[in-house]
């Protein structure tokens, strides 16, 4: 499952079949009630740093740089979100996209979807069907943390927040490395403490 602190291979994804990414105007089901709360709340920041592709530089008056360094398409974009009770919608007029959430069977499920105009970007409609491709499973996964108040998904929700939200791709790969690298050492020394006592003395 794909979340936002997972690394993808770029040159396994440009070269994805066309005919495997999500399609436009699709609504795709994430069998998680519906929590206007979550929709109400949510800041466009954190969605688009929910895109584990996008590098979202600060807004200096004109709109947030953006690099996505899966399709390799830099532009400044401006979101604007609209919230009608049972619709959520952030668009993305810079570029033509936008994402949508919205109440379906009754407010037990929540539906995903995306759409893209046509414009003069050079986002073009394969790079957003091909960044949808890992950002609404990571929406998803975010907001599952949120239908849940267990102290797990509360703490996890918290580090989410406060430590990789903050953080921009190639810091999030970096991080990556060096946790598992740790996790490494300390094996070791695990292994090297138990074989001293056991052999050693």
């Amino acid at each position: 499952m794909t979340t936002a602190t997972e690394t993808i291979d770029r040159r396994d994804r440009v070269h994805a079949e066309t005919d495997e990414l999500p399609r436009p105007d699709i609504w795709m089901e994430t069998s998680l009630r519906w929590n206007p709360t979550f929709w109400n709340k949510i800041r466009s920041k954190t969605l688009m740093r929910l895109n584990p592709h996008w590098h979202v530089d600060k807004d200096k008056g004109s709109g947030f740089p953006v690099e996505d360094v899966l399709v390799e398409s830099e532009f400044k974009t401006y979101p604007t979100m609209e919230f009608e009770g049972e619709t959520f919608k952030v668009n993305f007029p810079e570029i033509g996209l936008s994402l949508s959430a919205r109440t379906c069977e009754d407010g037990k499920n929540t539906a995903l979807s995306f759409s893209k105009e046509k414009n003069d970007s050079a986002f073009t409609a394969e790079d957003a069907a091909r960044t949808m491709q890992y950002w609404l499973p990571s929406l998803r996964e975010y907001y599952r943390l949120h239908e849940s108040n267990s102290l797990k998904h509360r703490c996890w929700r918290f580090f989410m927040d406060k430590v990789m939200l903050t953080m921009n791709p190639t810091q999030r790969r970096i991080c990556g490395f060096m946790f598992k690298l740790t996790v490494l050492e300390c094996l070791l020394i695990v292994i090297l403490g138990v074989g001293w006592f056991y052999y050693g003395a």
